[in-house]
């Protein structure tokens, strides 16, 4: 699985996915042995994390894939089958049996994508962070006078002359985000990744403070140090008369609440705008252009099955649980007098024929292994 900087939807991931390695390659005659199996490539978008849960319920995170070129070795391939002289002893020197390719490694797993930023941008709904990101940015997102026009995230550059300040804008958060109502917690995992963030309330719609605490509460109800981070809060829609009236008033009450900066804005006038380019400027400080090497990592390797033959007799059927067993079962000609004789002395130096004389086959029982079914003789 390799981090690929290539641009594509992947914000609506989250469901578990069924990744499996290529089966190894069948052993045959005249000592061929099968080829391992070829690795199976994955490009993910950077910033994905892969996670997996674990046998005691808890998620477990694989591997944060945050620099491009990163390598996530997930599944491992099947290694190949013997070939027939892999079979061959001091008593059978013409051996007609070989083993087929194991399957690969299978785990299901969740791919989650968290975009990175400088500042998120978040408020409750129609706050006007659409209209702010494109009056800051080169971003185009969608503008319109009702609630949840943006229902996924949106990045945004704001170009200060001797560096660049990356924005990213997310889908509003209504009472209850936190915990999944509307958008909920889909697109604030994004808000992981920033420096710092941007609180957006709207100058128009009543009392900032309460809109200000009514989104802090839910990036505190989320958790992951949201609100540990540094932030300041933009009072939008100066303009409009019910918003300059009491304007100078709301932003000394929210900074008493907020103890952060706060700047009153219009997107529609460009009022406080280049205040409000100096204070971004300043809460987000210049990154480190030099980029991390990428990592190869290894998942954990899943528990291999016991190589020891198990025996279970489900409805009179006895069922051999053998992974060498099964490996062979698909390669014998059953035609072939030789072939079952080999057979039975491999079964037996497995373990096979003592676990199913312990479970009491007879003669006549049918026996299944793998994928095949035997009549005991």
């Amino acid at each position: 699985m390799t981090a690929s900087s290539s641009r594509r939807d992947f914000y609506h991931l989250g469901r578990a996915a069924e990744i499996e390695g290529r089966a190894g390659g069948n052993g045959g005659a005249n000592g061929r042995t099968g080829r391992d199996g070829p690795p199976l490539t994955i490009e993910v978008p950077v910033g994905t994390v892969v996670m997996e849960e674990a046998e005691d319920g808890e998620t477990v995170v694989l591997a944060d894939l945050v620099e491009p070129g990163s390598v996530l070795l997930l599944a491992r391939g099947g290694v190949g089958g013997k070939g027939n002289t892999g079979f061959a002893t001091s008593t059978n020197q013409t051996p007609v049996l070989a083993e087929a390719g194991a399957a690969g490694e299978s785990r299901a797993v969740v791919f989650e994508l968290r975009l990175g930023s400088d500042i998120a941008l978040f408020g409750a709904p129609n706050a006007g962070k659409s209209a702010l990101l494109a009056a800051l940015t080169n971003a185009r997102p969608q503008v319109a006078d009702y609630p949840f026009t943006t229902v996924d995230p949106v990045h945004g550059v704001l170009d200060l002359g001797d560096r660049d300040v990356l924005l990213l804008e997310l889908p509003a958060l209504a009472e209850g985000a936190s915990a999944g109502y509307g958008l909920g917690s889909r697109h604030l995992r994004h808000a992981e990744r920033a420096l710092a963030l941007a609180y957006v309330v709207d100058g128009a719609a009543g009392n900032v403070v309460e809109a200000y605490r009514a989104v802090r509460r839910e990036a505190a109800a989320y958790g992951k140090g949201l609100t540990g981070k540094p932030a300041l809060v933009i009072v939008t829609k100066a303009d409009l008369p019910e918003a300059a009236a009491g304007l100078e008033e709301a932003l000394r009450s929210l900074r008493r609440a907020s103890r952060v900066h706060v700047v009153g804005v219009s997107a529609a006038t460009g009022v406080g705008l280049e205040e409000l380019r100096r204070e971004l400027s300043s809460l987000a400080p210049p990154r480190e252009r030099r980029r991390g090497r990428p990592e190869h990592t290894e998942a954990p390797p899943l528990r291999a099955r016991a190589n020891r033959a198990v025996v279970t007799v489900r409805g009179g059927v006895f069922e051999v649980s053998s992974p060498r067993a099964e490996r062979i079962m698909p390669m014998v000609d059953v035609k072939n007098w030789r072939a079952r004789l080999q057979l039975h002395a491999e079964l037996g130096r497995l373990g096979v024929l003592d676990a199913l004389e312990k479970q009491g086959v007879r003669t006549g029982d049918t026996v299944r292994i793998g994928g095949a079914e035997l009549l005991w003789e």
